[in-house]
């Protein structure tokens, strides 16, 4: 039943119109329920101009850390979706093409 949930939530992300798409958005609509909850509770006591070590202190241990890897695991997967593309170039694509095929060559002898 989980992973049909979270199916949902990908064919509704990939329904949304491609246009103005906000990656942020995104990626806090994958969260579950307690996830976000947590992530809530994080930035709501952040926003009030608490420190990280006064929001430490009032959240419990636990779901301090577990806000902090949700928001790391975010940015990450923003940071991977934001980033450029990397391309290839020919040449290298070639060359490893050729080393192929001289191995294969080597192996049929």
């Amino acid at each position: 039943m989980k992973s049909l949930s979270g199916l949902e939530r990908r064919i509704t992300v990939l329904e949304r119109p491609t246009a103005d798409i906000d990656l942020l958005e995104i990626e806090i609509s994958k969260l579950t329920d307690s996830e976000l909850g947590l992530v809530e509770e994080y930035m709501s006591l952040l926003n009030a101009g608490f420190s990280l070590d006064e929001v430490s202190d009032m959240m419990d241990t636990e779901s301090y850390s577990q806000a902090l890897g949700i928001v790391n695991k975010i940015d990450q997967e923003l940071e991977r979706l934001t980033a450029p593309p990397v391309r290839q170039s020919i040449a290298s694509a070639s060359k490893r093409r050729k080393r192929i095929l001289e191995v294969d060559h080597g192996i049929e002898d």
